[in-house]
């Protein structure tokens, strides 16, 4: 029996070494919330003892539930999604668009809301909070939210540099009276990446690579030429509507989101009421609302229909659980999880309502069948929109309104992902001495910088090589091992418990299932589909400008493997890192530890549990280790249940 208590006691010290903390790491923690009571409990200490404020919440409920839809609700709502409708079957890409929201949209909008509302933290830390080895899974939302959100206020730039264009005095727009309409307003007179054309030139018709590019094109992706300085202004401008949104936090964030997530709508049912009034309107909503079924069987339209619905709602990104961070432990965000994605899709509808009420009316106006417009991406909402504008009575005034709209839901996403961003550099504890708004100006003047390659005169080449390869991969494989995360390694059932208890809410056992076999699965095919699509595509850019592409993929979804694999290959020193969760303190060696000290224990002989946890201490050893025993078997206890 001695020797088996001295066994004992050699394995609780083991264990408690690897559960120990440096009391200057206690000092320095900053308000993370932990798991359970007593985890809550020194995370209000810690909080109170730190120099910082405690973290921020939203000011209501109300406020969180806009912000999220102004987030979700952006500019892909309004020119991608019309355009994937026609370019995939019409009203039949609905069907797989619908059921990708229903299978896959709304439940990890469900998970992403409640993990962040649990922990209390944003996404970066999250998941490396449900174990260390999904570290990753953070890291890879984040840098594409960082690439995205250089790229994605170049539109808001060109949005504002339209809005000011709008204001004619005379009542004429300018692209009205350029002589090659607003294509030409919009290549040579914005994006200055052609030459006028005239009649006597061979100028190129058109910025965009087509099949008979030759390479290098300039300007193009080698050499972009020069920057275009009206855009550099108005991208500056962008960025500091940008800081101001976003220099105090969800405080200020959540009240500029009561504006730019409604105005969109007051101007959306005007441009409906509108477009549904023009003679063609017909022809438009007969090509828009009729299904071509045989479309169906392609997989490359339900990719699409994946990648809007991720695209759209803004799941994978990690800026839903960066927002359901600032809430209330009590708030209801089950309602939120189906509320904000049924908004958000009943919008894209409305905007492809008002999208092809326009172009038919455009099309039996000039006898040019819809199918042969330009109905994508920026020459959706730069080019076809804006000629149909200035076709309109009263068309300075409609055009502001339409570019308000763009500029607000541009805005909302943009802060959106730079305030995610900036979470992530708080959960960090990187520049604790600054204040917020000093690292909301850094993170600002940073993307800025980069930016600027994207309003040279090639700029818009380099916009849609970003676009096209940065993120679509990335997100379809996150929004999987999400799911993998949370139905078998946090647990699907202790995921629905913390639901009933914040949120009060029961969730089904199908939902339950659907996280660990059914996500996972679909995600996987899409995950596969999508790279051999991408793969072998049609792609119009230069063979280097393809490897540059696939980079700038790798380097947003390789964290996931990498960090995976770095807790079993180079386990970190524990105790120095101020790892908070005590399934992260005590890693592979404490997991060994914690198994050697409840296996000594059933070996000692029938040594009751209090003379064991009261045994002495081997002589020599700190005198606090002993003190602790009860909190060492607590947290053991902890760690079996």
């Amino acid at each position: 029996p001695r020797s088996a208590r001295l066994w004992t006691s050699h394995c609780s010290l083991l264990y408690n070494m690897c559960q120990q903390r440096p009391s200057a790491l206690r000092r320095e923690e900053r308000g993370h919330a932990a798991l359970g009571e007593g985890g809550a409990a020194s995370n209000a200490g810690a909080a109170a003892a730190s120099k910082d404020p405690p973290r921020r919440k939203w000011s209501s409920g109300a406020e969180f539930t806009i912000a999220c839809i102004g987030y979700a609700v952006g500019l892909g709502n309004f020119w991608r999604f019309p355009a994937l409708c026609f370019n995939n079957g019409g009203g039949a890409f609905l069907v797989p668009y619908t059921l990708t929201l229903l299978l896959i949209g709304m439940p990890i909008f469900l998970l992403e809301l409640g993990m962040g509302q649990k922990f209390q933290i944003g996404g970066a830390e999250l998941w490396k909070r449900v174990h260390p080895s999904l570290g990753g899974l953070g890291v890879a939302s984040i840098t594409a939210t960082a690439i995205v959100a250089v790229y994605y206020n170049v539109v808001v730039c060109w949005a504002l540099w339209y809005f000011f264009r709008s204001f004619a005095w005379d009542g004429v727009l300018p692209w009205a009276e350029s002589r090659g309409g607003a294509l030409q307003f919009w290549e040579v007179d914005t994006l200055h990446c052609r030459p006028a054309q005239n009649l006597s030139s061979a100028a190129p018709e058109t910025c965009a690579w087509g099949a008979g590019t030759t390479w290098p094109q300039e300007p193009g992706i080698a050499r972009p030429g020069p920057l275009v300085w009206p855009l550099v202004g108005c991208l500056a401008l962008g960025w500091v509507l940008v800081w101001l949104c976003v220099c105090k936090g969800v405080h200020s964030a959540g009240k500029v989101a009561w504006f730019t997530a409604l105005f969109p709508y007051a101007v959306l049912l005007a441009l409906l009421v509108r477009g549904l009034s023009l003679p063609g309107a017909h022809v438009g909503l007969k090509w828009y609302l009729t299904p071509s079924f045989d479309k169906l069987a392609e997989p490359q339209v339900w990719v699409a229909a994946a990648s809007q619905i991720f695209y759209s709602t803004g799941i994978g990104w990690g800026t839903l659980p960066a927002f359901a961070s600032y809430n209330r432990h009590d708030h209801n965000f089950v309602r939120d999880a189906w509320l904000v994605p049924v908004i958000n899709c009943g919008t894209s509808f409305l905007a492809g309502l008002v999208v092809f009420s326009v172009l038919g009316d455009m099309s039996q106006e000039t006898g040019v069948p819809i199918d042969e417009m330009q109905i994508e991406g920026s020459g959706l909402a730069f080019v076809v929109y804006p000629q149909a504008i200035a076709k309109l009575p009263v068309a300075p005034l409609f055009a502001l309104l339409f570019f308000t709209m763009l500029l607000c839901l541009g805005l909302d996403s943009e802060f959106s992902m730079v305030e995610t961003i900036l979470t992530a550099v708080d959960d960090a504890g990187v520049g604790q001495n600054y204040p917020r708004a000093v690292k909301a100006a850094a993170a600002c003047l940073a993307m800025f910088g980069v930016g600027l390659l994207f309003v040279t005169r090639g700029g818009l080449h380099w916009l849609e090589l970003v676009d096209g390869y940065a993120a679509n991969l990335t997100l379809f494989i996150v929004g999987g091992v999400e799911c993998l995360a949370v139905g078998w390694v946090y647990g699907a059932d202790r995921f629905a418990a913390d639901t009933l208890e914040m949120a009060k809410a029961k969730l089904p056992k199908a939902l339950l299932w659907n996280y660990k076999l059914v996500v996972p699965a679909l995600l996987a095919v899409l995950t596969v589909q999508a790279f051999v699509s991408t793969a072998t595509s049609k792609v119009h850019f230069p063979p280097y400008a393809v490897a540059l592409g696939w980079c700038l993929a790798l380097a947003s979804a390789l964290p996931i493997p990498l960090l995976a694999i770095r807790p079993l290959c180079c386990p970190p020193p524990y105790a120095s890192e101020g790892l908070t969760s005590p399934r992260e303190r005590a890693g592979l060696v404490g997991k060994l530890a914690a198994s050697l000290h409840r296996l000594s224990r059933s070996l000692s002989f029938g040594a009751s549990s209090r003379g064991a946890s009261s045994a002495p201490a081997p002589s020599g050893l700190p005198p606090e280790l002993s003190t602790e025993r009860a909190d060492v078997e607590l947290a053991a206890a902890r760690e079996v249940r």
